[in-house]
């Protein structure tokens, strides 16, 4: 459910399928594209914790802050992790790529509101390249791929 690369999902379907049409492949991006937004969500997780202990460190002169603001503070960074694990999750989940007998589906996922589907014939492919720059990819095995039509 959660893998990038799935072969011959049987549950998927998308917009624009056609009733003999077999998805070959679910493709998303590789999972370690998502520590762009899984760190800062940890880091801002864990800050209400070390805070006060950073404050002291930089010798800052501590404002008693109301406990009522405290909390209202610990809340509104908790909803703001909530919301980055959330939007990441789904922007990793829902862009997907899908290969058929037919065509090639890239689902580009913007928002809740907003996405794009393109649909490219496999006779219509004409050229393909592929790319892998950098030590992180280098190290886990993943690049991007370029489909001319």
């Amino acid at each position: 459910m959660f893998s990038s690369y799935i072969e011959r999902p049987t549950n998927y379907r998308f917009i624009g399928q056609d009733p003999d049409e077999k998805i070959l492949l679910l493709l998303r991006a590789h999972p370690i594209t998502n520590l762009g937004w899984i760190i800062p969500a940890v880091f801002l997780f864990f800050l209400p914790f070390f805070i006060w202990d950073i404050l002291r460190f930089l010798n800052l002169d501590m404002i008693k802050i109301p406990l009522t603001y405290e909390i209202v503070l610990l809340i509104i960074n908790y909803l703001l992790v909530l919301l980055i694990t959330f939007e990441g999750f789904l922007y990793w989940y829902f862009n997907v790529y899908i290969v058929t007998e037919k065509n090639i589906v890239d689902v580009d996922f913007h928002s809740v509101l907003a996405k794009n589907i393109d649909v490219a014939p496999l006779r219509n492919i004409e050229e393909t390249a592929s790319s892998v720059g950098g030590i992180m990819r280098s190290i886990f095995h993943y690049g991007d791929v370029f489909i001319q039509t």
